[in-house]
């Protein structure tokens, strides 16, 4: 009776352990994705932003404003973190004609 009960006992624990193991396997790799990501980015300063860009968010986001920019290294794409007080960040993301992107 009790091998009976043992062997479902250590088939849950094997079973838990390997779902486990994935998830953190998972994880990882998008962590990894996400800092290449962000390292293809650099910190920009929101007076150097073209006048394009400052342009499409004074028109599509004018209750908001640039509270950071960061830019790729070609220049060809840029993430806004646009703020409004009382509400949560927006991230956006345009290129230099101040066309925005969708990802």
């Amino acid at each position: 009776m009790k091998k009976s009960i043992l062997l479902p006992v250590v088939a849950l624990g094997l079973l838990i352990s390997t779902q486990t193991m994935n998830a953190q396997e998972t994880t990882a790799e998008v962590a990894a994705t996400e800092t290449v990501a962000q390292t293809d980015m650099v910190v920009v300063a929101v007076d150097d932003l073209p006048d394009a860009i400052k342009a499409a968010v004074a028109k599509d986001h004018a209750e908001m404003t640039i509270a950071e920019a960061h830019a790729a290294k070609d220049g060809s794409k840029y993430k806004l973190i646009l703020t409004k007080e009382g509400s949560e960040d927006t991230t956006v993301l345009c290129d230099a004609e101040g066309n925005w992107i969708t990802e």
